[in-house]
């Protein structure tokens, strides 16, 4: 059975749990042909005739866990990073996930994306919209949406944690590399290389590893995708200095007295009564002694100044 042929009872089929209880989802009802013929300008590729007799079918679901999934391409706004585009939008959750498929020249649009804000990480969920559908079908019914979902945030938390190891520079993919070595040596040399061609964990594209004035590239249709721009605002997180407790913080005297040391060679000032002779000690002037201060390698002595 083709991947059209097996999405259609995904859509349209009543959703029910695991108890064949009815679920809270519910397709939507198809489109007309004249307003289908219509979708072809707004749409944001190609529509196939597999898409067709989708929407023919179904328009969407509403009630999901991500929110109202659409195959019209008319509720949400494009897609914004190029590097996806053409691409269906089917969904934004309430944590600003946006839920994309890539659209080319097969029947149903695939890859299936799932482009997190924070951290800034495009995770891959799924080949193409037919196997996107059987997983929330599968998980839906089973009630083991919020675990999947959970899934999908961690594996773009390890992507963006081994944002540095993942990274490959272009020179040094270009020798191994000669499938794409002609668009790796037309990269600038600030670029970092991400390869999703390998099935992996962690299998996403951390794009915000150069903050805000990153640039963006892609190898054709391929998931091989390179961001390249000043990395001090992505690739390094700032970390706060933090402060020992036991650090000593040297404390300032007192502006009435001075300490006088063997090691601080600090000359005591002279007595303002009489200017050419020294202040008198306590032992000299019959005053009684102070306990002395014991400091790390000498006895200090406080002298009041006049």
């Amino acid at each position: 059975m083709s991947a059209p042929d097996t999405l259609m009872p995904l859509v349209s089929a009543p959703w029910l749990d695991a108890d064949g209880h009815p679920l809270s989802v519910r397709p939507l009802p198809g489109l007309r042909s004249d307003v289908i013929q219509s979708l072809e300008c707004s749409y944001p590729g190609i529509l196939t005739p597999a898409m067709k007799a989708l929407l023919g079918n179904s328009c969407g679901l509403a009630g999901t866990e991500i929110g109202s999934i659409d195959f019209t391409g008319c509720w949400f706004l494009e897609e914004p990073y190029a590097v996806f585009r053409p691409a269906l939008t089917l969904a934004i959750d309430d944590a600003e996930h946006r839920w994309i498929a890539e659209i080319g020249d097969r029947d149903l649009p695939g890859p299936v994306w799932c482009v997190f804000p924070d951290p800034e990480v495009a995770v891959h969920v799924s080949d193409d919209l037919s196997a996107f559908m059987a997983a929330i079908r599968e998980y839906t019914g089973r009630g083991e949406m919020h675990a999947w979902l959970h899934g999908l945030t961690a594996r773009a938390r390890t992507v963006w944690s081994r944002r540095h190891a993942l990274a490959i520079r272009p020179h040094e993919a270009a020798h191994t590399d000669r499938a794409i070595r002609g668009w790796l040596l037309g990269l600038p040399m600030d670029a970092y290389v991400y390869d999703l061609r390998v099935q992996g964990i962690a299998r996403g594209w951390p794009y915000g590893v150069a903050g805000p004035s990153g640039r963006f590239y892609r190898c054709g249709r391929l998931p091989v995708f390179a961001v390249a721009g000043l990395p001090a605002e992505g690739w390094r997180a700032p970390r706060p200095r933090s402060r020992d407790a036991t650090t000593k913080v040297p404390v300032r005297a007192e502006g009435s007295f001075a300490i006088e040391t063997p090691q601080s060679g600090r000359k005591p000032r002279p007595n303002p009564e009489n200017p050419g002779r020294w202040p008198l000690s306590r032992r000299e002037s019959g005053r009684p002694l102070r306990p002395p201060i014991r400091g790390r390698t000498a006895m200090v002595e406080l002298r009041p100044c006049a």
